[in-house]
């Protein structure tokens, strides 16, 4: 009988990017401020349920509206400002429409 072999545990990912995606918040074709009241729900239901893990906010990148990025802008500014009690970090996910976040461990 051989050596047996045990399992290393995973390292936990360098970057959001490589992170597993707890749960997403699709904001796509909500008006502005319906926008912002459920990503407000959206981060303090997932601040108590998963803390410490990391959540997908999905803006679209913009190209639907008359102008500039509305969404896209809305939450970076969210994420910096009124949100950012909840936020440890944030980026960009990759192709631009949406951001990924990890939430701040209580």
């Amino acid at each position: 009988m051989g050596k047996r072999r045990t399992s290393k545990p995973a390292a936990a990912p360098r970057t959001l990017h490589g992170a597993v995606v707890a749960d997403e918040l699709d904001l796509h074709g909500y008006a502005l401020e319906a926008a912002e009241r459920r990503l407000e729900a959206f981060f303090e239901t997932h601040a108590v349920r998963t803390p410490g893990g990391v959540v997908r906010v999905i803006t679209g990148k913009g190209t639907g509206s008359g102008g500039r990025p509305v969404l896209l802008e809305a939450v970076r500014e969210a994420l910096n400002g009124w949100l950012a009690h909840h936020v440890s970090e944030w980026a960009v996910d990759m192709g631009g429409g949406a951001y990924l976040v990890r939430l701040r461990r209580r």
